[in-house]
């Protein structure tokens, strides 16, 4: 009897050592955890914080816009294809006599220019040259002269300021400095025949239409020596 209570004893006292022992293990690693998860926390902060400052640096860059640059004007270039007439005095010289008649000329030109066009008004500036047929004479009953189908040319400048009425309408004004060469023959001994001068500088009224995006439809109208006229009249072919 006395030993199975002292066995019992000894079974009691070890169970209530091991209990003691896993009990103390127990209560040493909690200090650790909560150790461990104190150190790891500063890190997890800290990664929150440098996202959440980045992302303002981020949205920045994508919302960012540049400013649009303005056009002032529009520049283009045209070829163009033109009818030209206009009268100019001849004057007929004989015994010492001067006699003044007509000529009238008639001709086909092309032409380079470029264009600038601004809000409400544009210039444009460029170069022709023609070549055509003139007639003379036959006014002057006191001198018997009449010549017909002579062969000129012509080369010039014409710079030209306009406003616009609309986008497809504009009126101005067109200078016109050209040369013209033109032989009159003279079959009758003793007369000359001569034109006022083969350098000549005026001024045009004209209309421009804008027919399509590409075709420009012209006249213009301008004084010459002595009531003379200059009347062109052409279509251009325009591109950018």
């Amino acid at each position: 009897m006395k030993q199975y209570i002292l066995t019992s004893l000894l079974a009691v006292s070890l169970i209530s050592s091991a209990a003691f022992a896993q009990e103390t293990k127990t209560d040493e690693a909690a200090p650790k955890a909560e150790a461990e998860s104190a150190a790891m926390a500063p890190e997890s902060t800290e990664a929150t914080s440098s996202t959440e400052t980045a992302a303002p640096a981020e949205n920045t860059s994508v919302t960012e816009i540049k400013p649009k640059k303005k056009v002032s004007s529009i520049s283009s270039y045209a070829v163009g294809l033109s009818t030209l007439q206009w009268n100019e005095p001849l004057i007929l010289k004989q015994a010492g006599q001067t006699y003044n008649d007509v000529a009238n000329y008639s001709g086909l030109s092309i032409s380079f220019q470029k264009e600038v066009v601004y809000y409400r008004w544009g210039w444009n500036f460029g170069g022709f040259f023609g070549t055509g047929r003139a007639n003379g004479g036959g006014n002057v009953s006191a001198i018997t002269y009449q010549k017909d189908k002579q062969a000129f040319t012509i080369l010039g400048i014409s710079p030209r300021a306009f406003w616009r009425l609309s986008g497809r309408v504009n009126v101005g004004v067109t200078g016109m400095a050209y040369m013209r060469s033109v032989d009159w023959p003279s079959d009758t001994p003793g007369l000359t025949v001569d034109t006022t001068r083969n350098f000549t500088l005026t001024a045009l009224a004209d209309l421009n239409l804008r027919l399509t995006d590409t075709i420009d439809f012209y006249q213009g109208i301008g004084p010459l020596d002595k009531g003379a006229t200059f009347w062109k009249i052409g279509l251009a072919y325009r591109f950018y």
